[in-house]
């Protein structure tokens, strides 16, 4: 018998990241939404063969990343808008309007530089910055080697660099 408790706080313990994922790649809400439920269902379906694997979070990780190729390699061409929303933090009250207006152009310059990258640099860029993952973790789901996981985070960090560059100056 399945164990329904169990699931949820699984689910709801890796929702959150599996998303992210998600919809870095496909670059749509509701689909992102989709892969990881549809994802999350396959896990409720293994039952006690669950046990078997030895990293749930890189299982995890590779499954949405394999349904997500699936679905873009499934799907036909479309234009797609990013949104211009970036999330900022304000709960110290401390902060002048000034230094919050300069938070946030901050943020929006990281952000672009973010979305600047190469998709494959952005992805890894994201796994290992937002998602907290180790270089070899991401070089799992990704199937790629430790050496091109740092050659991505190089090219991320110049890039990032130079374009605050010259904002901070």
């Amino acid at each position: 018998m399945r164990d329904e408790q169990c699931y949820k706080k699984l689910f709801f313990h890796f929702n959150t990241s599996l998303y992210r994922l998600s919809l870095n790649i496909t670059q749509d809400k509701a689909v992102a939404e989709d892969i990881v439920s549809d994802v999350m269902m396959k896990i409720w379906m293994m039952g006690s063969r669950l046990a078997q694997i030895e990293n749930l979070k890189i299982y995890l990780l590779t499954a949405v990343k394999n349904a997500a190729l699936t679905h873009l390699s499934n799907k036909k061409p479309v234009s797609f808008q990013l949104d211009d929303e970036v999330a900022i933090s304000c709960s110290d009250t401390t902060h002048t309007p000034e230094k919050i207006l300069l938070g946030t152009e901050v943020a929006q310059k990281i952000e672009a530089a973010i979305l600047s990258l190469p998709p494959k640099c952005q992805l890894v860029f994201r796994l290992i910055k937002e998602e907290g993952l180790s270089y070899k973790e991401v070089s799992k789901v990704l199937e790629i080697s430790q050496n091109t996981i740092e050659t991505h985070m190089r090219m991320a960090f110049k890039k990032i660099r130079t374009d605050l560059e010259s904002f901070l100056l």
